[in-house]
């Protein structure tokens, strides 16, 4: 027996996924939203004083929504990361990064292009920074979260660097070497490097890559040595 065909199951399924598509975009814009309000906050406030009933108040939404998104500490975190890397699950949001050029006038290059990029998050996510910073002086779980981002900067660059080894354009360091080499990239291209500079010295936006490319490219230079 050949069951009957009904054309309203048919029709129904691709209604069904389109609902379903347009849920999760809905979904995706409301957490967005969530996140770029709670970072003007923290910004404007910092993380003490912004609750998340003031974050839900201010992004319109309601307070369910916004526990939903992540615990404050979370939220924080993804504030930074949209400020800094324009991605709230950005995991490689602090190295420099670039392809992998064949001679020094190519590094150069894609340094040039690294720090431009990068000094532009530091610029759009500073005052996030601020708070982050304040706020893992008295609590733990920001405190781990900041620990990680810092571990992860390391490993990161300390990657770049050995993939320019490999490639034949930087000298092979051994571990620890590199990891030194690391850290001090890390704090050349650091908020508190920028903040000083630009906030507190008072220098245009514009000058903080390029002085970032000719020091990293000194430190790189005089290692080889």
């Amino acid at each position: 027996m050949v069951a009957d065909f009904d054309e309203s199951d048919e029709s129904r399924r691709p209604r069904r996924r389109y609902r379903s598509r347009v849920r999760q975009e809905r979904a995706e814009r409301t957490r967005a939203h969530v996140i770029a309000t709670a970072g003007r906050l923290f910004a404007d406030h910092g993380y003490a004083g912004t609750s998340i009933r003031r974050i839900a108040t201010e992004a319109g939404v309601g307070l369910e929504t916004v526990t939903q998104t992540g615990r404050k500490a979370d939220l924080l975190l993804a504030a930074f990361r949209t400020g800094l890397a324009g991605d709230p699950d950005a995991v490689d949001v602090t190295a420099l990064v670039g392809g992998f050029p064949s001679g020094e006038a190519d590094l150069a290059g894609a340094l040039a292009t690294a720090t431009a990029r990068l000094a532009d998050g530091l610029r759009d996510s500073l005052g996030i920074w601020r708070a982050f910073t304040a706020a893992a002086m008295s609590d733990a779980t920001v405190a781990a979260a900041r620990a990680e981002l810092a571990a992860t900067r390391r490993r990161e660059i300390a990657t770049w660097l050995e993939t320019f080894e490999n490639a034949g354009v930087l000298p092979s360091r051994d571990a620890t070497s590199r990891e030194r080499l690391a850290d001090t990239i890390g704090l050349l291209t650091s908020h508190d490097a920028y903040d000083h500079l630009v906030t507190v010295c008072g220098w245009p936006h514009g000058d903080f890559a390029p002085w970032a490319t000719a020091a990293i490219l000194d430190h790189l230079r005089r290692d080889s040595a």
